[in-house]
């Protein structure tokens, strides 16, 4: 009897608790959201983009610093990390494929620039989470002063 009691002073207490904010979240509910408001990038794996990369209207961003991106970079990626960098962006915003990336997993840079890519109104917007660092570690080919072996040339 006293676990039942104990249970009911706990739920009234959660209730008790989130009914304060229960009239903001239905306001919220209402709000009609569109799916623009709700777009976020796709993720792709590094097999993935490097199938897709060099096909017509494919481009990639890098978004790491200078010091970064003349290390190594995926050849033809374009550097992203400079001032008014949407600019870069290709005019055709519904068949250019855009896909982001920066240093590794942990960078978030590449996702917040493909947010604007997609609040400009691009509809096919990427994200390649593993970065460069992933992208050289699996041995796909890069360009930069971090390239110390002939390649596969």
């Amino acid at each position: 009897m006293k676990r039942l009691s104990l249970a009911a002073a706990l739920c009234a207490g959660l209730f008790a608790f989130a009914a304060p904010t229960a009239p903001v979240l239905a306001a919220e509910a209402d709000a009609p959201k569109t799916v623009q408001q709700m777009r976020q990038p796709i993720p792709l794996s590094l097999s993935r983009v490097h199938k897709v990369m060099g096909q017509e209207g494919v481009y990639l961003f890098d978004c790491n610093p200078e010091e970064i991106y003349a290390q190594s970079h995926i050849k033809g990626s374009i550097h992203t990390n400079v001032e008014n960098w949407w600019e870069l962006l290709p005019k055709d915003k519904k068949n250019s494929f855009l896909i982001f990336y920066c240093i590794n997993r942990l960078c978030n840079v590449s996702f917040e620039a493909s947010l604007v890519a997609i609040e400009k109104g691009y509809e096919n917007v990427y994200v390649m989470p593993d970065g460069i660092q992933g992208w050289v570690t699996n041995g796909y080919e890069f360009e930069g002063t971090g390239r110390t072996d002939p390649g596969l040339n």
